[in-house]
């Protein structure tokens, strides 16, 4: 995957989750994605609230310091959440096997992402690597200049704007020009 922000022929996309705790028994509750195409082109931006499933409201764990963070309630989750199986195939839909899929967190997103996909009773069709994988071939000042980018802005906890920040810095760093925003594809 050397020079991926320069490949034409691989997409990448940043994923975040976000949860209902972060502890055992949590669940996802929202994920989001950036899509990343090149850089001329708008980054891809959507995300989808999750409707808990009943086993997770029975023996799952809500955090009202969680709630508070990311700023979304149970009960719009329930009422205004998508289906497990509906968000796994969006998800591998857009993602599929060719998008390298990158997360700050690798090890909480794919606890998160087992969950959703074991409640739907499908197979996630993607990988997820450690974010460190888009920068590996970044100078010493690039690794410098994303943090400082990066430290500018506190993260918004929603999934979203999370993946969107992770995304638009990262891009910004070697081209030293904010990238646009713009729909995920259909």
């Amino acid at each position: 995957m050397k020079n991926i922000l320069n490949r034409s022929d691989r997409r990448f996309a940043i994923l975040d989750v976000e949860a209902s705790a972060l502890e055992t028994g949590s669940y996802p509750i929202e994920v989001g994605v950036a899509l990343v195409r090149g850089p001329s082109e708008a980054i891809g931006v959507g995300a989808k609230l999750i409707r808990p499933t009943k086993k997770w409201l029975d023996t799952g764990v809500w955090s009202k310091s969680s709630e508070a963070v990311h700023g979304i309630p149970l009960e719009r989750v329930q009422s205004e959440g998508e289906p497990v199986e509906e968000v796994c195939d969006w998800l591998n839909e857009m993602l599929g096997i060719d998008t390298i899929v990158a997360t700050d967190a690798p090890r909480y997103d794919q606890d998160w992402l087992d969950t959703l996909f074991a409640a739907a009773g499908r197979e996630q069709e993607f990988r997820i690597f450690d974010f460190q994988v888009l920068t590996r071939d970044f100078s010493a000042d690039q690794h410098s200049h994303l943090a400082y980018l990066l430290g500018k802005d506190a993260p918004p906890h929603r999934a979203a704007e999370d993946a969107l920040r992770l995304a638009s810095k990262l891009m910004e760093t070697p081209w030293g020009h904010p990238t646009l925003e713009g729909p995920l594809p259909l």
